[in-house]
């Protein structure tokens, strides 16, 4: 593979893997502090724990729902490109314009 192909990959995936160590990283965190300031603990909740949970329900969503469709919208619009669209549009530059006279 050449460096441009592993660039445009990693091009594609880094958002998702970013998201996904963040999640795994900020779950442990809530599991370390949920034993604390959890639910039933002595000392009840604390803010701190009641951002981390938001903060991790809003990264879970993201990563079932937002990821996931991101994903599948490149993969069906390469699959437009590469099989449906004419081979001269395909290779055209993105800066030709037509009728510059």
């Amino acid at each position: 593979m050449t460096t441009t192909v592993l660039r445009a990959w990693w091009r594609t995936f880094r958002l998702p893997v970013v998201l996904g160590v963040a999640y795994l990283v900020l779950h442990t965190v809530v599991a370390a502090l949920s034993a604390r300031h959890g639910f039933g603990s002595p000392d009840g909740l604390s803010p701190v724990f009641v951002l981390a949970v938001a903060v991790l329900v809003v990264l879970r969503i993201a990563l079932l729902v937002v990821v996931p469709s991101v994903l599948i919208y490149r993969a069906v619009m390469w699959m437009v490109d590469r099989f449906v669209r004419p081979p001269d549009i395909r290779t055209a530059p993105a800066d030709a314009t037509v009728g510059n006279g």
